[in-house]
């Protein structure tokens, strides 16, 4: 397959078609005046919210208002048409995205930035009640359904399933959020991984299994959520012999689903290669494997060379590289590559004015942790209020 360098620009077109609202379409929106003389459309289904801060919200610290962005504004400001909608499929041969409501838009270049979902096993009627924390509406109606259920006097049963950063942050707010309503709970925190943030320094994770225990959240490590009961969620312990006896429940009345992020099911109709679990195939240009004239970034993109966490700041260092790699495919110039940083700075929110910041090998937790996120989210933001 010839590279992306080497295949032939697009004619001069006049389609440039942004499906997703995430945060490189953010910045490609507000760098509209870069890519020349050509129309740019937004398909989106609805706000954007920013991954950073959600768990702010959960916690009750930030209010929902905090987090969310209108995409449609940032594009009108910047002479983007902005059309509410949902992917459903691609015409590759006619150039053409399908929406969900039937509706065809034609493009000469598209870029997709759809985010990621939470995968959940079936649920069990009757059960516990079942979320995800992706999409983030999901945390807000979380948080309210359990804001009710404090104010009648309830003690809901939580199991967070997730050891990594986002079931740590969960476990936390969930804390914080019984406590800034007066409120009582039991968290249990289930994970696969022998101990919390396996890919965080071993003392981060010490200190962290101190701060979790100092809160009274259960952690129950080396052991896999496989389902869901009428009592709670099924779990098998890694030391326990498969089959049906190996079963064990932790009562729940909420489970929440925090071990890992999948690319939408749409990336799987597309027509387009796809990395089995991680999603669209794209080269170091952010280019398809398949398309060079279809561009993906963020969690919904899988680099062929490079396994990504998701993490928002990915996203966000892979803009200026697609708002490049756009204009120059544009103007049959020569694409870049994206080079990921080899490290990147992740800030866990932990409720109670606390953070865990961690780079590497190097760590520290505390008030100034969450202070420096605190600072880092509200500049994002408003950039583009």
């Amino acid at each position: 397959m010839p590279h992306a360098h080497d295949s032939p620009a697009v004619p001069p077109s006049r389609q440039l078609l942004l499906v997703g609202a995430g945060h490189a379409h953010l910045h490609v929106m507000s760098q509209r005046h870069r890519l020349g003389d050509i129309a740019v459309t937004l398909v989106d289904p609805g706000g954007f919210w920013y991954s950073g801060m959600a768990n702010g919200v959960l916690g009750g610290r930030l209010s929902p208002v905090e987090d969310r962005l209108d995409p449609a504004r940032l594009a009108r400001r910047h002479g983007v048409r902005a059309l509410r909608g949902r992917l459903a499929d691609l015409d590759l041969a006619g150039r053409r995205a399908i929406l969900a409501d039937g509706r065809t838009l034609p493009f000469d270049l598209l870029s997709l930035n759809l985010g990621s979902r939470t995968p959940i096993p079936p649920v069990r009627h009757p059960g516990p009640r079942v979320w995800g924390i992706k999409p983030i509406p999901c945390l807000v109606a979380l948080r309210r359904h359990l804001e009710a259920e404090f104010q009648r006097g309830a003690d809901p049963r939580l199991v967070v399933v997730g050891g990594g950063a986002s079931g740590v942050e969960v476990a936390c707010n969930l804390h914080a959020l019984a406590r800034r309503h007066g409120g009582r709970c039991s968290i249990t925190l289930v994970t696969r991984g022998e101990r919390l943030l396996e890919d965080a320094p071993r003392g981060a994770s010490r200190w962290l299994a101190r701060l979790l225990a100092s809160r009274g959240i259960r952690v129950i490590t080396a052991t896999r959520v496989t389902g869901h009961a009428t009592g709670g969620a099924l779990v098998r312990s890694d030391e326990t012999l498969f089959g049906e006896d190996s079963l064990g429940l932790v009562e729940a009345d909420h489970v929440i689903h925090a071990g890992g992020l999948v690319a939408p099911e749409v990336i799987e109709r597309l027509g387009l290669p796809t990395l089995p679990g991680r999603g669209l195939a794209v080269e170091a240009t952010l280019q398809s494997s398949g398309d060079r004239d279809i561009f993906a970034a963020g969690d919904c993109a899988a680099m062929v060379d490079h396994r990504l966490p998701r993490l928002g700041v990915y996203g966000v260092r892979q803009a200026p590289v697609l708002l490049g790699n756009l204009a120059a495919r544009l103007a049959g110039q020569p694409l870049a590559a994206y080079e990921p940083q080899p490290r990147a700075l992740a800030i866990l929110d932990l409720g109670g004015g606390l953070g865990l910041a961690i780079r590497g090998q190097h760590w520290w937790g505390g008030r100034l942790a969450l202070h420096w996120k605190r600072w880092l989210d509200r500049r994002f933001m408003a950039g583009y209020r």
